[in-house]
């Protein structure tokens, strides 16, 4: 069992629970929120306190292998606004066994101070908040805003990754000059910091882990508390192309928590329903590119924004990457990236290995490269060559959901396999593996 507690002064924790205090190694961006719109209250305190502890104990608490990818995680919480929290606790609980299939037990406590006053929030405004992350898809969806003419209000999580830092604000003051006036930003920085020397310890970088399941329950927190206090109407954007929002497992290895889902619709009707709660405003939360694949969402940027993709990160393991190369070119992020790219006729020098060009066939076993890619294409040759929706459906049950259309999600997929397959064979060393 892993156990945090979030305390406010020196009091003292039990031994083997990790102590996170604001302020000291708990980031949990009030001072940006506080600068960006003012005192905040009490209730979005609160939240800025919880999504920012669950995301931090996400890094801290590094999951085991294979069996043990699992994590038990208690979290202790004190709230100002008890009652509003605990309502919705147990929807929480199912948002992050959605999101991270870790088992989660959060419990919340009293804590001093005067709970928010209810009152009746404007949604006057026409404006739209959209998730920045500095990724491909969430570039392609600004641009479209912006080609639409509309008002957009991004919000960025901050972290110490300097190439995801400077992409964001690249891509920014794109935005900035060609849609002048359209455009505004937030970038909140949360995470978890190395007090040690002040009695709060937490893990280095290299102890962390990097999987960070639970960064979309941080981030939408951030956009609905955004989103109330800008006035927007009702609509905040999760931009990912479908094959990563559904996000099948490419193999039976590949389930549970070994396959991500930080914007599978269910988990989206999960947050609205917990942010409409709480929050008490009208908060939708829309995906535009549910049904699409990662390539029709890259032939949707007109030509102006094209020149922009080189400056997009779309890799897992963009920090670690040195050499003057932006993506590892082998994790399956890299690899779907490239094929979105080159059936848009885009060759971009960004990655670290041309895994196309390798030799996989022959490459060892255990390479990471060679186990994605061969994954992939099995994965591929499944869609391409299926036959009927129900032997789709036979393999893939979790295709039969309530939160999406499964006939509209097959029919991407399907569409995906001839992409790829259609990149594949302009690679004649791929020939042995894809066909």
């Amino acid at each position: 069992m892993n156990e945090a507690e979030v305390v406010f002064d020196d009091s003292p924790v039990r031994q083997g629970v990790l102590a996170l205090r604001p302020g000291m190694n708990l980031r949990t961006g009030e001072d940006n929120l506080r600068a960006a719109f003012g005192k905040l209250t009490s209730l979005e305190k609160d939240l800025l306190i919880l999504a920012s502890s669950v995301f931090t104990c996400d890094l801290a608490f590094k999951r085991g292998e294979r069996e043990n990818i699992v994590r038990k995680i208690k979290l202790k919480v004190p709230v100002v606004n008890h009652a509003s929290l605990e309502n919705v606790r147990e929807e929480i609980l199912y948002a992050m066994f959605l999101l991270s299939h870790d088992a989660w037990d959060i419990e919340f406590t009293h804590y001093q101070g005067t709970p928010e006053v209810t009152q009746t929030w404007s949604q006057e405004s026409d404006s739209k908040v959209l998730l920045f992350s500095g990724g491909l898809d969430s570039f392609a969806a600004a641009l479209n805003l912006g080609y639409s003419r509309q008002q957009v209000h991004l919000v960025s999580h901050l972290t110490g990754n300097q190439n995801i830092s400077r992409c964001q604000a690249s891509l920014f003051e794109h935005l900035n000059s060609t849609f002048p006036s359209q455009f505004t930003r937030t970038g909140v920085r949360v995470g978890g910091m190395n007090r040690a020397t002040e009695g709060y310890p937490f893990p280095t970088d290299q102890a962390r882990e990097d999987t960070q399941r639970t960064r979309s329950f941080l981030f939408l927190t951030l956009a609905g508390i955004i989103a109330r206090r800008i006035s927007a109407k009702d609509v905040i954007m999760i931009a990912e192309n479908g094959q990563l929002a559904i996000h099948l497992p490419l193999t039976a290895a590949r389930i549970s928590a070994f396959s991500t889902h930080t914007a599978h619709p269910e988990f989206i009707d999960s947050m609205t329903k917990i942010l409409r709660a709480v929050l008490s405003f009208n908060i939708r939360i829309n995906n535009p590119f549910l049904y699409m694949t990662k390539a029709e969402v890259v032939g949707t940027i007109q030509r102006d924004g094209t020149t922009m993709i080189p400056n997009t990160i779309s890799c897992w393991m963009s920090a670690r990457i040195t050499g003057g190369h932006t993506h590892c070119g082998a994790c399956v992020p890299c690899i779907i990236r490239r094929i979105a790219n080159e059936s848009n006729g885009i060759k971009i020098d960004e990655y670290s290995r041309d895994i196309l060009s390798e030799d996989i066939a022959n490459l060892d076993a255990d390479d990471i490269g060679r186990r994605n890619f061969v994954e992939l294409a099995e994965f591929v040759r499944f869609f391409r060559t299926a036959s009927s929706q129900a032997q789709i459906l036979n393999s893939y049950p979790e295709l039969v959901n309530d939160a999406f259309d499964t006939g509209r999600a097959i029919e991407m997929y399907r569409r995906f396999s001839i992409e790829a397959s259609r990149i594949f064979s302009a690679y004649p060393n791929l020939t042995a593996i894809v066909s």
